[in-house]
């Protein structure tokens, strides 16, 4: 846990440190996070969440740090159960030009997830990897669409696995 905060921490501080030249970006997800969860929780949760996100971060050349705040709505299971999942992190970012339009984006990062059931509150965190690709409008609007992984860190067995798919857009200044 400690090893993950000071990432987090390291990964924020970074956001402070970038170039006087670098762009600030600003962007918005919408995010599907598919989650596999034990039984136990399934009568408390549902095994996927529409997510929106905030993002700000700062690109220096393709490469960047991105801090990110995700948010569902309350969700209702099979069971009459509500629940909701909220998360926040930063990614390190990596974008790398195929053509004039199109980069391949690559991201590494820290991610912290909060599960509000009826029953309880489930905390866990963890790298997070995404791949996806930016459709760059011009050279200061983009459409980004990704995958993420998230190699969850503490061990609770009430979640397994997290997966993370998600477009959005991203301003550049």
């Amino acid at each position: 846990m400690k090893k993950s905060f000071i990432t987090f921490i390291f990964a924020i501080s970074s956001l402070f440190s970038m170039p006087a030249r670098a762009d600030l970006v600003l962007g918005a997800d919408i995010y599907q996070v598919l989650m596999d969860t034990s039984q136990e929780l399934d009568t408390y949760t549902e095994d996927n969440y529409a997510m929106i996100a905030a993002v700000l971060g700062f690109d220096f050349k393709g490469v960047g740090v991105e801090g990110f705040y995700q948010i569902s709505d309350d969700n209702t299971n099979n069971y009459g159960k509500n629940s909701k999942l909220k998360s926040y992190g930063a990614d390190f970012v990596l974008r790398l030009p195929t053509s004039e339009y199109i980069d391949f984006v690559a991201s590494a990062g820290y991610v912290k997830y909060t599960l509000e059931t009826i029953q309880q509150e489930y905390k866990t965190d963890g790298l997070r990897l995404g791949l996806g690709l930016q459709f760059n409008l011009n050279k200061y609007i983009g459409l980004r669409a990704m995958y993420h992984y998230s190699a969850l860190t503490e061990e609770i067995n009430e979640i397994k696995t997290i997966n993370e798919f998600n477009v959005g857009l991203r301003l550049k200044f």
